[in-house]
């Protein structure tokens, strides 16, 4: 394995541990070695993967939507009405339609609709970074997962193209469905009842739920992730805990609260501190933020 697989990484700390990790881990004679049915590798998506500052992509595609269907919401209105605006956003843009309905409609918003500052399809904010770090992993047998607190029927729209992650390694947050046969045939109609919120301790729950193996290496940026690096970190095997933290306002933002839930980093970052995970300084550690920039 090369250093140079992590051509978007500055020659920092923290590419150090990610290499030295895994030429560790996949050397059949280190005593660090973890069998390859071991690898397993999970991330957070929003904040972690790619942009989630000023508003989830998930959130703007929800306002787009309902303005569309007669029911334009502002997010001052939003903040204002806190979980149960939210609930009732969802309700009204997620549900009474199909999955296959639900799909198109994600993947069509997806194709047009621009991130505010940075002008580009929101696929195209993914962090170039942490897709070589995807790629770098999968290529050492290691098995990636996302556990995110997102959408699973949304960030499935676009996640196989713009991470190469098959649809059922993408967990989120689940809203329940109903199976019907309609004109065309046996098809699932989703409700507006959320099963899962998929965030905080419950990402360990499905982690377990999902995999049924303890991670090798996992990766967040909130605290809102802390438990899934705990869990992690608990692993017999030696594991590596990856928290992207956002030092850039001028390429990306620079903040420690994400923009609706308001998880915070304080828990996480003292974490790794007494720990000693890696934490990722985007301004320092990243020569690139997105694709081509």
């Amino acid at each position: 394995m090369s250093a140079d697989e992590l051509p978007s990484w500055r020659e920092t700390t923290a590419k150090q541990s990610i290499v030295e990790f895994v030429a560790a881990v996949t050397d059949p004679d280190s005593p660090d070695f973890i069998p390859e049915r071991d690898r397993i590798a999970v991330f957070d998506n929003d904040g972690t993967l790619w942009t989630e500052q000023p508003v989830y992509a998930q959130l703007v595609f929800a306002l787009d939507r309902a303005a569309e269907l007669g029911h334009p919401t502002s997010l001052e209105e939003l903040h204002a009405g806190g979980m149960e605006a939210l609930t009732k956003l969802v309700a009204l843009t997620h549900a009474g339609i199909t999955t296959e309905e639900f799909d198109a409609l994600c993947r069509n918003w997806l194709a047009s609709a621009r991130h505010p500052r940075f002008g580009r399809p929101y696929p195209a904010t993914v962090y170039q970074p942490m897709v070589e770090l995807l790629g770098l992993l999968d290529r050492n047998g290691f098995t990636c997962w996302i556990f995110s607190g997102g959408g699973t029927d949304f960030m499935r729209s676009w996640t196989a193209d713009g991470y190469g992650l098959p649809p059922h390694r993408v967990i989120g947050s689940v809203g329940e469905t109903e199976f019907r046969v309609g004109d065309g045939g046996p098809e699932l109609v989703k409700t507006a009842k959320v099963a899962i919120i998929n965030d905080g301790p419950q990402k360990p729950s499905s982690i377990h739920r999902h995999v049924g193996q303890r991670p090798a290496v996992a990766a967040g940026n909130t605290d809102g992730d802390l438990a899934m690096l705990q869990w992690t970190a608990a692993s017999p095997y030696r594991t590596l805990e990856l928290i992207v933290h956002h030092t850039d306002g001028d390429r990306e933002y620079a903040y420690d609260r994400d923009p609706i839930l308001g998880s915070g980093t304080g828990q996480i970052l003292a974490a790794a501190a007494e720990h000693k995970w890696t934490v990722i300084d985007m301004a320092a550690d990243w020569a690139a933020i997105h694709p081509d920039a």
